[in-house]
């Protein structure tokens, strides 16, 4: 148990519980001894499970450190494909139009030939017989035969040269939709291994998400775990004391020195006991006004139970006197004793003050038998 959690159940049992807490026995110091016994095994347990998930932490970011080299290796590669591919594509486009713009010479070609000849005929109005068997001037028709000869020899160059052309361009265009297809067979290939590669890396990402939460988890309960030791070892500490000092004073109760105490403190004593006092709650002991550091002492023989601050009567200091009689001492200004303390009838364990929100220096004093509070008035001489 967190020593605060202990805390709150010792005060309540100390204030409120018909049945009080009686002097620390072995079997409380046995049993706090297992509580911290049980904290270190699980403080060992969960130490060993940060270890181990640490190691697995190197490994899962190792292998996502690898994943996310390999995803941009590929995006690069693909980048890269692509850029190629467009630029075939581009490159066909180019081939495909210059083949086009070949096509549409050689039918000019074709065209002026035709055209050429048609004009031959219609010039001379004869074929070649006739020039032949014409009367005209041999020289003249060897000058005109020489000459169609001479087009006609270029328009058919022009067009062979045309038809070679066009047979390399749709080579080319051939070639290149070869690369083409095998360009976009590798696109589709690295497009496949990214994807692939990505989800990998979404995997190792969420597993290490997880990881990290359970190291979160784990490393808070260990820092829970080693207050919880410290407090419960201090708890522990407080009961050897208070085992080792029982022998000194015995615990015998208040009854048989009804009506023959003293006052905690000297001062001007407010018979409050049973009064209200704020909204439905009564006053459960009385006031006791006097100035700061004056001496507050034990009514009797007893064992401190409880020495620290509570909400609305500052710094108290309780006493177990045994046979379920306890005895509250609040608003001190300091406290002289710790709990586990044996203290004496009319030895000093405080110190009045104002703590606790007090206007002025004050004793707050209660007397409890088994739980419920009884007037002081009745107790003291």
């Amino acid at each position: 148990m967190p020593l605060k959690a202990f805390f709150f159940v010792m005060v309540g049992l100390l204030l409120t519980s018909p049945t009080l807490a009686q002097d620390y026995s072995e079997d409380d110091k046995a049993s706090t001894e297992a509580e911290i016994q049980a904290v270190n095994d699980e403080l060992a347990e969960r130490i060993k499970a940060i270890e181990e998930r640490s190691s697995a932490l190197n490994s899962t970011e190792q292998q996502l450190r690898d994943l996310e080299i390999r995803t941009a290796e590929i995006a690069g590669s693909l980048r890269q494909t692509q850029t190629e591919l467009k630029q075939i594509n581009q490159e066909i486009t180019d081939s495909e139009q210059r083949r086009n713009e070949l096509q549409q010479k050689q039918k000019q070609q074709v065209a002026l030939l035709e055209d050429q000849l048609v004009s031959a005929y219609m010039n001379g109005n004869h074929d070649f017989l006739k020039m032949l068997l014409n009367q005209q001037d041999p020289g003249q028709f060897e000058r005109t035969l020489s000459y169609y000869q001479y087009l006609n020899t270029a328009r058919v160059e022009e067009i062979e040269v045309i038809q070679r052309t066009q047979k390399e361009i749709t080579a080319l265009t051939e070639e290149l939709k070869q690369q083409q297809s095998q360009l976009a067979s590798l696109q589709e290939q690295q497009q496949k291994q990214r994807a692939q590669l990505e989800q990998q890396q979404h995997r190792q990402e969420d597993k290490l998400a997880e990881l990290q939460q359970q190291q979160r988890k784990d490393r808070s309960r260990v820092n829970q775990l080693e207050q919880s030791r410290e407090q419960l070892e201090q708890v522990l500490r407080a009961i050897e004391n208070a085992l080792a000092q029982q022998k000194d004073v015995q615990l015998v109760g208040l009854q048989a020195v009804k009506n023959q105490l003293n006052w905690p403190s000297d001062g001007d004593v407010k018979r409050l006991f049973g009064q209200r006092r704020e909204g439905p709650v009564d006053w459960k002991g009385v006031l006791i006004e006097g100035n700061n550091g004056q001496s507050v002492r034990s009514i009797a023989n007893g064992r401190v139970v409880y020495a620290d601050w509570l909400r609305g009567f500052g710094l108290v200091i309780v006493i177990d006197h045994g046979e379920s009689y306890m005895s509250l001492y609040g608003h001190n200004q300091t406290l002289t004793k710790a709990v586990g303390d044996k203290v004496r009838k009319d030895e000093e364990i405080a110190l009045m003050g104002q703590s606790g929100s007090r206007n002025s220096a004050a004793l707050y004093f209660e007397i409890r038998h088994q739980g419920r509070p009884q007037n002081p008035s009745n107790w003291i001489r």
